[in-house]
């Protein structure tokens, strides 16, 4: 059985799952940029496209919320869901925008690492979004949870790695800033996924 909720709550199952596919467009982006390097202006202008779109996902649900009488669960774990999905997009946003600002030519091999890491993250965690709405998907959607802490793992390692190589080439001092910017970013993101499937485990203990 799924869970129980009146007409209007519907629209949340339907905002996260834009806020999710948006998200993995993002990912899929970046990914795209990061194993091709071209056009960064291209690449930053939709991207910035598709962050305002998650704002706007973001200001329906919270504008939503107080005029929903019975949300389908508690309703400061939907604005940390939104919220959490959203910051995910923020700061690869702003990986790509220093991208730019740093004027790089060439990605780095954990750059690409990372980037791939995101994108299998943000399928997860859209997978995972999609299954809420079915109590009989619970243990699915733990799997999903389970494949992103992991995901976050992988992307400390890569991350660890990344920055012992610029320690180890550190007589460029401009290269290292920008690329310890830019990597720190890109992990924060698979943070922030993992944030997201935190509190999906609490809405599903919550709802048991």
């Amino acid at each position: 059985m799924g869970f129980k909720f009146l007409p209007t709550e519907v629209k949340f199952f339907d905002y996260f799952e834009r806020a999710s596919q948006n998200l993995v467009d993002g990912a899929v982006l970046v990914k795209n940029l990061l194993d091709d390097f071209h056009d960064i202006d291209e690449a930053q202008a939709k991207i910035t496209e598709i962050e305002h779109s998650g704002d706007y996902i973001v200001h329906e649900i919270t504008t939503l919320l107080p005029k929903t009488l019975i949300t389908p669960f508690d309703s400061d774990e939907i604005q940390r869901l939104i919220f959490a999905i959203d910051d995910s997009l923020d700061t690869l946003h702003a990986a790509v925008t220093r991208l730019s600002i740093y004027q790089v030519t060439e990605i780095k091999k954990p750059a690409r690492r990372l980037a791939a890491l995101i994108l299998e993250g943000a399928t997860e965690l859209d997978m995972a979004i999609k299954g809420l709405r079915d109590k009989k998907l619970s243990e699915q959607v733990k799997e999903h949870i389970v494949q992103i802490n992991t995901i976050e793992n992988n992307g400390d390692r890569v991350m660890e790695d990344a920055l012992r190589n610029l320690v180890a080439r550190r007589d460029d001092f401009f290269e290292f800033v920008c690329w310890k910017e830019i990597y720190e970013l890109l992990e924060q993101t698979t943070d922030r996924l993992e944030d997201a499937g935190d509190v999906i485990q609490r809405v599903l203990i919550a709802n048991a």
